[in-house]
């Protein structure tokens, strides 16, 4: 049977464990057949797929590991069932990921069925969230390795705003983007060295005072690339996060951000405090706060006005690290805002534990807002908790006079967004700044 062809050799078997948790091959097993097989029959057409369970973290948080184990167990039963059906073979690669190595299929509405079912029983509710992506490599063209990254590719690429199981078939548009994505990655030394990323600034204004001051500015990039011509910012920041390179463009941009701001403090004598992202990639690097340090200092900016954004995602994946290195932030000086507030799922139950100087809003929070309705509510308790705890909250996204009149009177107190101002470039942010001067 096609099946048995599938089975590790005797000898690996003897050095290799199955997961202990799901009973599934280990990945060592699971890459060792799956090579014996296609090397066996070169011409037989196998399919390679990743099932995901996204934002399975959210399972254990709320209702246990005892229940998360149960639920992957679950789901492992299920891609056995499907292997031994379809002549395969399954392991669980990681945590929530799961591989399967089987013939052909024109259609995977059968695995996505079974694992909503088992999944809906086990867990009493609609919301699944499982994310499949298929590579068939019916010509053997890429190596076993290269076929899971590209099912990997098409798991990332099936929806994660559905509440059920989706599946998605990696084709010749993913490829393309693939092979873009590597040319923008081995590109990023050359875009550093030539200056082709370039600062913008969007202008943050006070809104408790007679008159809206603009009273600091947000610093974005923007890539200007020589062969692709202008790449999006959330095109290439995830990309870069994905792949252990955003720290060499975050750095880039502190640097970039210290050495305009002072210069803008020499040539206008103001001083306009600058905020600047650090990503959950910088928080676990030994010599972030020196390196900040340095960077101040080689400019003489007091570290109160480079303000550092930590995504709200960040605090969530390893509460003690982010804890102790935002509190050496602080006591070097800088200031600290969470930046997306709301964007996550913990927000409320680590604000009395986290150091912080600011909360910025997801824009999330400001599209529906109107007088009195459910999310106007949820924005002014937000507000009264950020007031007991003596945080500044500043709104992004704000684009109309209804949104910033219901903010003001709300008693946030700075905001961002298109009603005051687009990102601007240097050019144009030194107009403002002349204007204002």
């Amino acid at each position: 049977m096609f099946k048995s062809k599938f089975r590790p050799s005797h000898e690996l078997a003897r050095h290799s464990d199955l997961d202990p948790l799901t009973g599934l091959l280990s990945r060592d097993q699971f890459f060792s057949a799956a090579d014996d097989y296609d090397r066996l029959h070169p011409e037989e057409g196998v399919d390679a797929i990743v099932l995901n369970y996204n934002k399975f973290h959210l399972i254990n948080e709320l209702y246990g590991r005892n229940f998360g184990d149960r639920v992957l167990c679950a789901i492992a039963d299920c891609v056995q069932k499907a292997a031994n059906e379809h002549e395969g073979i399954a392991c669980r690669y990681d945590a929530d990921i799961f591989y399967m190595y089987i013939r052909h299929q024109e259609s995977y509405s059968f695995l996505t069925d079974q694992v909503c079912d088992v999944l809906q029983s086990l867990m009493n509710t609609p919301d699944i969230r499982i994310r499949i992506g298929i590579y068939p490599d019916l010509k053997r063209v890429a190596t076993i390795r290269q076929r899971f990254d590209r099912a990997i590719q098409a798991c990332n690429s099936a929806s994660k705003n559905k509440h059920s199981a989706t599946y998605a078939i990696y084709d010749d548009n993913m490829h393309r983007k693939e092979l873009y994505e590597a040319m923008l990655l081995d590109s990023i030394n050359d875009a550093l060295n030539e200056n082709q990323f370039k600062l913008v600034f969007q202008p943050k204004y006070d809104i408790q005072c007679d008159k809206p001051t603009m009273s600091s500015a947000e610093v974005l990039i923007r890539w200007d690339h020589p062969e692709f011509g202008e790449v999006k910012p959330d095109f290439f920041i995830p990309l870069f996060e994905q792949n252990g390179l955003i720290r060499q463009l975050d750095r880039y941009v502190w640097h970039e951000a210290a050495k305009q701001m002072h210069k803008w403090r020499q040539t206008y004598g103001v001083n306009i405090p600058f905020s600047v992202n650090v990503s959950r990639i910088d928080i676990f690097d030994n010599d972030l706060i020196d390196y900040l340090k340095k960077t101040v200092s080689e400019y003489h900016i007091d570290p109160k006005d480079l303000h550092l954004e930590i995504t709200e995602t960040a605090y969530t994946e390893n509460v003690e690290q982010i804890v102790k290195v935002v509190k050496e932030l602080q006591d070097a000086g800088f200031k600290v805002e969470m930046d997306d507030f709301g964007k996550g799922y913990s927000s409320f139950n680590m604000l009395t534990t986290l150091p912080l100087n600011a909360l910025k809003l997801d824009i999330g929070f400001i599209k529906g807002i109107a007088e009195n309705n459910k999310e106007m509510n949820l924005l002014e308790c937000i507000l009264e908790i950020a007031k007991l705890l003596n945080l500044t909250v500043i709104a992004e996204g704000v684009e109309n006079s209804k949104q910033y009149l219901l903010l003001k009177n709300a008693g946030c107190d700075a905001i961002q967004g298109y009603y005051f101002s687009k990102p601007l470039s240097t050019k144009d942010f030194e107009s403002l700044l002349k204007y204002s001067c």
